[in-house]
């Protein structure tokens, strides 16, 4: 009578019992990060392109700097694990990503100091796993986990948005 209730704990949860957090990607939506609805901007536009066992690859462009505005553009790559989001974060990703100012390439000096910046506010995070869970609809509260230790001080707000909308990075 035990052995059935044994074998039913340690069976493995069926992947269906969590939602796809990638759902909308599959669906040709993009995510949005920190969106400004009025201005159409997002912090960070992160676009998914999914490989079928759970794993995804990930173009990612974000503002690192308001005033002048600049953006890095980079690709990465992860998996969906638990109804998470995962990727490590990989300074090799960021290093090799693209710099620039309303559309123009960075000059050296510029670029050279953007990129120390980034890897001294990376550099403690290097390494390690960070995932995104969701945790509402429309738009959602998006709760960070390093390592799998929730970090409330990184919760962000995103969007799933189509292409056509015109949203860009920004604010």
């Amino acid at each position: 009578m035990l052995l059935p209730l044994a074998l039913a704990l340690l069976a493995p949860v069926q992947a269906d019992s969590v939602p796809d957090p990638l759902a909308p990607a599959k669906a040709g939506r993009i995510r949005c990060v920190d969106p400004d609805r009025t201005a159409r901007t997002c912090s960070t536009i992160v676009r998914y392109t999914l490989r079928g066992d759970g794993a995804f690859d990930a173009q990612v462009t974000g503002v690192v700097n308001r005033d002048p505005l600049i953006v890095l553009e980079y690709s990465t790559f992860g998996q969906v694990r638990d109804g998470a989001v995962c990727s490590r974060i990989r300074p090799a990703d960021i290093n090799a990503g693209k710099l620039t100012s309303n559309g123009t390439a960075l000059s050296p000096a510029l670029e050279a100091n953007t990129r120390m910046k980034l890897m001294d506010v990376l550099q403690p995070l290097a390494g390690h796993e960070r995932c995104y869970r969701d945790s509402g609809a429309g738009e959602l509260s998006v709760n960070v986990l390093i390592d799998g230790l929730l970090r409330p001080d990184m919760a962000q707000t995103a969007i799933w948005v189509l292409p056509e909308d015109g949203y860009a990075p920004g604010r």
